[in-house]
């Protein structure tokens, strides 16, 4: 038994052919309803530089607060700042094994890592020009908007729920306090997005709600409604009557309006023409193939050297090799190929072909790593 308030379009396009059976609930539980839905255009905000919240959502909060409920703060985002760079040579903080950014985690003054697990202490210098106080922090993470929270709102009880704050029994116990009505302010990452029932919670505020909707994912679009859907379903779970209130620097976006409406049929018809014209799955198979080494140069040429595993039927598609969006992860470099196919015999033909030239080849301290209808291309 499958069991979701936003299921997968996999899941929604096999129950639409009979492979699953489909049953559909229309209300909720006892006297709950869904939460009314706004969403705030984030241009017409005026939004002082250093500040994330914007006026209404804090008046909201303010009033919720006053009444004796609870409030949510959502954004799906670890840490105090995704980004610290030199205001004097303009140097970024980087991890030295994998091509992103170094998260500043200023509760444990540390810098981490989010793919590989990393951490430094946070410098008192720029590492580069040596430049002393001149490392900034840039944009939010959920330590920073706790921060910012705090000042706004002195008198509020705030519980911070964070994979790096929060875990095992301490997770548990704070869970069960907010349920008990010991914290009235809530701010969390995706940790408090699903499976959680707080029946004094009447307001869900997502800051940042547009954050994973342009990449290059094919599954962008799905993870942001669900991700928003279930951060909104947090709000009006008891007897009293919810709100949700959504800022975006997008809200004429198709997943937006679909998601103001609660219509959830209409984004799925969306993003079902979205794949199919596509040739994305549930439309069509597709499978990723990494080539990873530590050797930069050596690895590409491996890469280069599996282009010629391109099939000759017209409806395979191979895309490649190209660096995947983490060019660099565990001190390896990655190439990416992308295979579509509209069946998955043909896809199958393909991948058989690069895993034989991978073993013919023999290439040294190189991988290859194949996964069909992957969930990230990360």
């Amino acid at each position: 038994v499958l069991s979701s308030a936003t299921p997968s379009l996999e899941s929604l396009w096999n129950a639409g052919r009979g492979r699953y059976a489909h049953v559909l609930l229309e209300a909720r539980y006892g006297k709950a309803v869904l939460p009314d839905l706004t969403l705030l255009d984030m241009r017409k905000q005026k939004m002082p530089g250093a500040e994330w919240l914007a006026p209404d959502l804090v008046q909201a909060v303010e009033q919720t607060l006053e009444a004796g409920d609870q409030a949510l703060l959502f954004l799906n985002r670890r840490g105090y700042a995704p980004l610290t760079l030199c205001r004097t040579c303009g140097f970024r903080l980087a991890c030295p094994h994998c091509a992103s950014w170094l998260v500043e985690h200023r509760f444990r003054n540390k810098l981490a890592c989010h793919h590989c697990g990393h951490e430094e202490p946070v410098p008192s210098a720029c590492p580069e020009c040596g430049s002393e106080e001149a490392l900034v922090a840039c944009g939010p993470g959920v330590e920073r908007l706790a921060e910012e929270a705090a000042s706004r709102f002195p008198e509020a009880r705030i519980a911070i729920l964070s994979s790096d704050l929060s875990r095992g029994a301490m997770l548990g116990e704070t869970l069960r306090d907010i349920a008990k009505g010991e914290y009235n302010l809530i701010i969390g990452t995706q940790l408090v997005a699903k499976g959680h029932h707080f029946p004094g919670l009447t307001l869900a505020g997502v800051v940042d709600a547009d954050l994973a909707l342009e990449t290059t994912d094919p599954r962008a679009g799905e993870r942001t409604w669900q991700m928003l859907a279930q951060v909104s379903g947090r709000a009006g779970r008891g007897e009293r009557r919810g709100r949700a209130i959504v800022q975006t620097y997008m809200p004429d976006h198709p997943l937006m309006q679909a998601l103001a409406a609660q219509d959830r049929d209409r984004f799925v018809e969306h993003e079902s023409e979205i794949r199919e014209r596509a040739m994305l799955p549930p439309f069509g198979r597709m499978a990723g193939i990494i080539i990873s080494g530590e050797d930069r140069d050596q690895t590409l040429r491996f890469a280069n050297s599996l282009a010629v595993m391109r099939p000759q039927a017209s409806d395979v598609q191979v895309l490649g090799p190209a660096a995947a969006p983490v060019h660099k992860l565990k001190a390896e470099y990655r190439y990416q190929f992308l295979l579509k196919a509209s069946k998955r015999s043909l896809l199958s033909e393909a991948i058989r072909r690069a895993q034989d030239l991978s073993e013919k080849e023999n290439w040294p301290a190189t991988a290859l790593t194949i996964d069909v209808d992957p969930m990230s291309l990360l």
